[in-house]
């Protein structure tokens, strides 16, 4: 095998040794045979299928990572890994780097109170979701392999024990930093040093390195966030400890693509106060960016420069969810209006409740209307914007609809379609699974197999909302 452990390089406190709880009598119930054929992974279903449950190879080091972090506003120093394990890096024939982690191997010191083990509820969600935002292109961790087996565990009632291996390049959180700096200015440094040598070495020439990881990290993670926005994604808890450096979605929950659009939509019903609503989105992480500066207070004392990786932030949202939303509508060219015209449009499609998905594809065909269109005087007083816009364009129209069609899926991961995934893997389909990841790592095509999951669901399968519970 070709594993490294290189969080060893970092003193011992940042972590704790662990062996995994295999599960009993393992399976696999997905295989991502897409990404280990990107990451060149040699090794067979077999060993794949014992790492995944539990029974690690001896030159393995598993570790649970230490880390603090913002729950909900508040700040919570006894987290860490309490249900996965970082099993080590996987190292690729021409020399890059991955993070295998084992999520749902067991008891940790930092579990708290629970059990440490994940459903395969919830790694289901995560598996498919994260496939899915790959495939339209926003940066997120990966998933390799999900096994079940005989044990069950309860959570609001008894479900089926599962492991998944998920990949990323790194698993050090905004937590992480938080932590570091609570223990002392020189454990901030070293974490930062190494985040630095592992992750961001183009910027150790910068004249100041820790500045510019704080600026890069700060832009990577708000134009994650626009492209969240951009697609309709809900993430549901967005925790300090829940981001991740590298500005890629991260720890995937109550999460949720939503269905009819609405700007406050709500996806985590334990989401009382509507902290993490989709409209939030965006607050959310530039709060969570300027946690992440005051963690960085030695590494960088000038609170003005703080603040212009803080304001690196605000200019790269901006930025980026203007030029996604402009391709989502078939624009080419920028025009000092855009925004109030994609503005209208998002009250509109809210104040009429209006299938943002199917609305979105149809509107590339704009001399057929579409049922889901709005009848309603606001929407044609948009439309007449819209196509008054359009003759500021200077490519052909069938130009426009093809870039539509390239940015507005037509397949999308509704939560009544997981959880239909889901019953039909927990009765015995063990097909069903690596069959969606297939579809779903290809959205935007229009595949009559999946015709009848494109259209907008019926009242009662809409806005499904789950809680945190794994």
């Amino acid at each position: 095998m070709s594993f490294i452990q290189h969080y060893l390089e970092l003193p011992s406190d940042f972590y704790h040794p662990m062996s995994a709880e295999p599960l009993a009598h393992p399976r696999l119930v997905a295989l991502n045979r897409d990404l280990i054929e990107q990451q060149h992974i040699t090794l067979s279903d077999e060993q794949i299928l014992r790492i995944a449950s539990g029974q690690l190879p001896n030159d393995l080091t598993p570790l649970a990572q230490k880390y603090t972090g913002h729950q909900f506003g508040y700040y919570n120093p006894d987290l860490g890994d309490g249900r996965g394990l970082l099993l080590g890096q996987w190292q690729t024939a021409n020399g890059e780097s991955y993070d295998w982690h084992l999520k749902g191997a067991g008891r940790t010191p930092y579990s708290r109170r629970g059990d440490g083990r994940a459903v395969l509820r919830s790694v289901i969600r995560e598996y498919l979701a994260s496939e899915y935002l790959h495939a339209l292109g926003v940066p997120t961790t990966r998933a390799l392999a999900i096994v079940s087996g005989d044990e069950t565990v309860w959570r609001e009632a008894l479900e089926p024990r599962a492991m998944m291996l998920r990949v990323t390049e790194s698993h050090i959180r905004f937590g992480h930093f938080e932590w570091a700096a609570s223990q002392s200015p020189q454990h901030l440094k070293t974490l930062a040093d190494f985040v630095l040598k592992h992750h961001y070495s183009q910027l150790l020439q910068h004249a100041e390195p820790y500045l510019a990881l704080l600026q890069e990290v700060c832009r990577r993670t708000a134009q994650m966030i626009a492209h969240w926005q951009s697609v309709g994604f809900n993430h549901g808890v967005m925790n300090t400890d829940n981001m991740s450096i590298l500005g890629e979605t991260f720890d995937f929950g109550p999460y949720a693509f939503m269905d009819d659009f609405k700007i406050g939509y709500i996806c985590n019903h334990t989401d009382s106060g509507g902290r993490y609503a989709y409209n939030e989105q965006p607050n959310v992480g530039l709060w969570n960016c300027q946690v992440l500066a005051q963690a960085f207070e030695t590494l960088v004392p000038s609170e003005e420069k703080r603040r212009q990786a803080l304001d690196e932030y605000v200019v790269s949202y901006n930025q980026h969810y203007l030029n996604l939303m402009r391709a989502k509508l078939g624009l080419q060219t920028e025009q000092p209006n855009d925004k109030i015209l994609i503005a209208e449009l998002l009250i509109c499609l809210d104040k009429h409740q209006v299938d943002f998905h199917v609305f979105m594809r149809s509107l590339a065909n704009l001399d057929t209307p579409h049922e889901t269109w709005p009848q309603s005087d606001d929407y044609q007083a948009w439309l007449l914007k819209y196509k008054q816009r359009l003759e500021q364009e200077t490519r052909s129209e069938s130009e426009r609809r093809e870039q539509m069609f390239k940015t507005n899926p037509a397949l999308v991961l509704r939560n009544y379609i997981a959880q239909h995934i889901i019953e039909q893997t927990e009765n015995g389909d063990t097909d069903i699974v690596d069959q969606w990841r297939q579809w779903l790592a290809s959205p935007f095509e229009d595949n009559p197999e999946w015709q009848q999951w494109t259209q907008p669901p019926h009242s009662h399968l809409k806005g499904q909302r789950l809680s945190c519970s794994s």
